[in-house]
Protein backbone atom coordinates (compact mmCIF):
# COMPACT_ATOMS: atom_id res chain seq x y z
CA UNK A 1 0.00 0.00 0.00
CA UNK A 2 1.47 3.35 -0.99
CA UNK A 3 1.24 6.34 1.29
CA UNK A 4 0.75 9.83 -0.15
CA UNK A 5 3.52 12.37 0.07
CA UNK A 6 2.36 15.61 1.66
CA UNK A 7 4.03 18.86 0.63
CA UNK A 8 5.31 20.80 3.65
CA UNK A 9 3.57 23.96 2.37
CA UNK A 10 0.23 22.15 2.59
CA UNK A 11 1.06 21.20 6.18
CA UNK A 12 2.09 24.78 7.04
CA UNK A 13 -1.20 26.09 5.67
CA UNK A 14 -3.16 23.40 7.47
CA UNK A 15 -1.50 24.22 10.81
CA UNK A 16 -2.05 27.95 10.25
CA UNK A 17 -5.78 27.36 9.70
CA UNK A 18 -5.98 25.22 12.83
CA UNK A 19 -4.14 27.90 14.84
CA UNK A 20 -6.02 30.89 13.41
CA UNK A 21 -9.50 29.37 13.34
CA UNK A 22 -10.33 30.40 9.79
CA UNK A 23 -8.92 30.53 6.30
CA UNK A 24 -8.76 34.32 6.00
CA UNK A 25 -6.68 34.86 9.14
CA UNK A 26 -4.44 31.95 8.17
CA UNK A 27 -3.94 33.46 4.71
CA UNK A 28 -3.04 36.83 6.24
CA UNK A 29 -0.58 35.17 8.64
CA UNK A 30 1.08 33.38 5.74
CA UNK A 31 1.00 36.36 3.34
CA UNK A 32 -1.18 34.48 0.88
CA UNK A 33 -4.64 35.00 -0.52
CA UNK A 34 -7.59 33.29 1.06
CA UNK A 35 -8.34 31.58 -2.25
CA UNK A 36 -4.80 30.15 -2.42
CA UNK A 37 -5.19 28.70 1.07
CA UNK A 38 -8.63 27.32 0.18
CA UNK A 39 -7.25 25.64 -2.94
CA UNK A 40 -4.42 24.09 -0.92
CA UNK A 41 -6.86 22.67 1.62
CA UNK A 42 -9.13 21.37 -1.11
CA UNK A 43 -6.10 19.57 -2.58
CA UNK A 44 -5.08 18.23 0.84
CA UNK A 45 -8.58 16.96 1.65
CA UNK A 46 -9.53 15.58 -1.77
CA UNK A 47 -6.27 14.43 -3.34
CA UNK A 48 -3.95 13.59 -0.47
CA UNK A 49 -5.78 12.40 2.65
CA UNK A 50 -9.12 11.78 0.92
CA UNK A 51 -11.03 12.78 4.06
CA UNK A 52 -12.61 15.98 5.32
CA UNK A 53 -10.30 17.76 7.75
CA UNK A 54 -12.56 20.69 8.66
CA UNK A 55 -16.11 21.27 9.79
CA UNK A 56 -17.15 24.65 8.51
CA UNK A 57 -19.47 26.96 10.44
CA UNK A 58 -19.74 30.16 8.46
CA UNK A 59 -16.26 31.66 8.47
CA UNK A 60 -15.05 29.62 11.43
CA UNK A 61 -13.65 26.12 11.06
CA UNK A 62 -13.16 23.26 13.48
CA UNK A 63 -11.01 20.24 12.86
CA UNK A 64 -12.67 16.88 12.31
CA UNK A 65 -11.36 13.87 14.21
CA UNK A 66 -9.11 13.12 11.21
CA UNK A 67 -7.98 16.75 11.20
CA UNK A 68 -7.00 16.53 14.87
CA UNK A 69 -4.90 13.45 14.17
CA UNK A 70 -3.22 15.07 11.17
CA UNK A 71 -2.53 18.24 13.18
CA UNK A 72 -0.41 16.32 15.67
CA UNK A 73 1.59 14.69 12.91
CA UNK A 74 1.85 17.94 10.93
CA UNK A 75 3.32 19.80 13.90
CA UNK A 76 5.90 17.06 14.43
CA UNK A 77 6.82 16.88 10.75
CA UNK A 78 7.21 20.65 10.46
CA UNK A 79 9.29 20.78 13.63
CA UNK A 80 11.64 18.18 12.14
CA UNK A 81 11.65 19.92 8.78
Amino acid sequence: MSHPSIDSELLRSFVAIADQGNFTRAANAMNRTQSAISMQMKRLEEDVVKRPLFERDGRQVQLTAEGQILLGYARRILKLH
